[in-house]
């Protein structure tokens, strides 16, 4: 999958924090899925998923981003003190699954294509 288009300043991918956790020890420190889900959702915490062959469990809280300004624009975007996460984000199509006003798409390109850019259709 090629990632393509751009940023549209909605903000989205902005407002919460991502965090990506070792599955089976913190099951085991909790107990259950459910008693983990219930003892983060008291720290606003929420677990979004969960992928047992990689063993790891994905979650996400409501913090947004201290240089998201009111109109949803990066005060560092086009500096160096913007994180390296934030320029390779979206990496993967579910990282915008639920986020539809994002301009970034993936399409799946095989080996030797190139993704054709609109103006390279007329």
């Amino acid at each position: 999958m090629q990632r393509t288009g751009e940023c549209h300043s909605c903000g989205e991918c902005c407002k919460t924090v991502n965090m990506t956790v070792v599955r089976d020890i913190t099951l085991q420190q909790h107990g259950s899925l459910e008693e983990l889900k219930l003892y983060l959702s008291y720290r606003g915490i929420r677990v979004v998923g969960s992928d047992e062959k990689r063993n790891q469990l994905y979650y996400s809280m409501d913090v947004p981003c201290s240089e998201l300004t009111p109109d949803n624009r990066c005060r560092v975007h086009d500096s160096p003190d913007k994180p390296l996460i934030c320029h390779r984000f979206p990496t993967t199509k579910q990282d915008i699954g639920d986020i539809p006003q994002c301009g970034y798409k993936f399409e799946l390109v095989f080996p030797g294509e190139f993704v054709k850019k609109p103006e390279d259709l007329q």
